[in-house]
């Protein structure tokens, strides 16, 4: 099911520190609940744009499904935070199969005792063992130069409003195929690799771009999608590296002068 278009901005009126009023247009930032039959999985905020996207790459960073067919429907209702604010239930009809296995996963971390590692119960779940890589090319220094570039002239929201984040997918010949933007970097990169998944378009061999800096989290979503290459604008932290280095993704970090560092593979 196709969710209804957002165009990810509001239009405000401020004051500027002359006392003048003017009129800018603000990124939309959304709570959305996110429940898998009768079972609530949490609550995101983001950026209420291609939000099937968004639960497609999601669900699969989740661990929830493995392919966009095991999602078989969702709906999106209009609520409101209990204060009054905007917000979103998203409600998704999972395969029957993956609707036990998830059900049993979260009787599972109910029982399980916290470690307080950002919302995970057990350091066993936060770094659940990844399916390795097939080693890939990277694109040549040339193309990697431009990817800032492509990078910035595919968002069409970062040129309006600011305060957003962007991912971008790149074929092997360095042909841009796809970009996403959200407030938040985790969520853009879900948007990008739903829409890769719903489309049945693998990812190996092609290059993920990032205008973030490049956590933990966006390299196991990127090895989890089977994409071969994470470039991302800003520098990446150690745990980044070694999870890269340990399961084949080629991590490079796109430095303000456009030339490449790489991280992964280690240099020999």
């Amino acid at each position: 099911m196709s969710l209804p278009p957002a165009s990810g901005k509001r239009h405000f009126q401020t004051q500027l520190p002359a006392g003048t009023d003017a009129e800018t247009d603000l990124i939309e930032e959304i709570p959305i609940a996110i429940s898998y039959g009768d079972i609530t999985h949490g609550i995101m905020m983001l950026t209420p744009t291609d939000l099937d996207d968004f639960l497609v790459g999601f669900s699969l960073s989740e661990g929830i499904i493995r392919r966009a067919a095991d999602l078989l429907d969702w709906t999106l209702t209009s609520t409101h935070t209990p204060d009054g604010l905007p917000a979103y239930l998203l409600d998704a009809t999972l395969s029957a199969r993956r609707q036990a296995q998830y059900r049993n996963r979260q009787r599972q971390m109910l029982g399980a005792s916290g470690c307080g590692l950002c919302g995970s119960a057990s350091l066993e779940s936060a770094f659940v063992p990844l399916k390795p890589l097939q080693p890939a090319p990277i694109l040549p220094r040339e193309q990697l130069s431009q990817l800032r570039d492509q990078l910035t002239q595919a968002q069409t929201l970062g040129p309006r409003v600011g305060a957003i984040h962007a991912a971008a997918l790149i074929d092997p010949q360095g042909n841009l195929l796809a970009c996403r933007e959200d407030i938040g970097r985790h969520n853009a990169l879900d948007k990008l690799i739903g829409h890769a998944l719903r489309g049945e378009h693998s990812l190996t061999g092609h290059t993920l771009v990032m205008s973030s800096r490049c956590s933990v989290e966006l390299v196991n979503k990127a090895v989890i999608a089977g994409a071969s290459t994470l470039v991302n604008l800003a520098a990446p932290s150690t745990l980044a590296v070694d999870r890269a280095r340990r399961y084949g993704l080629n991590l490079i970090h796109l430095a303000r002068d456009n030339q490449p560092r790489f991280y992964s593979p280690a240099p020999t």
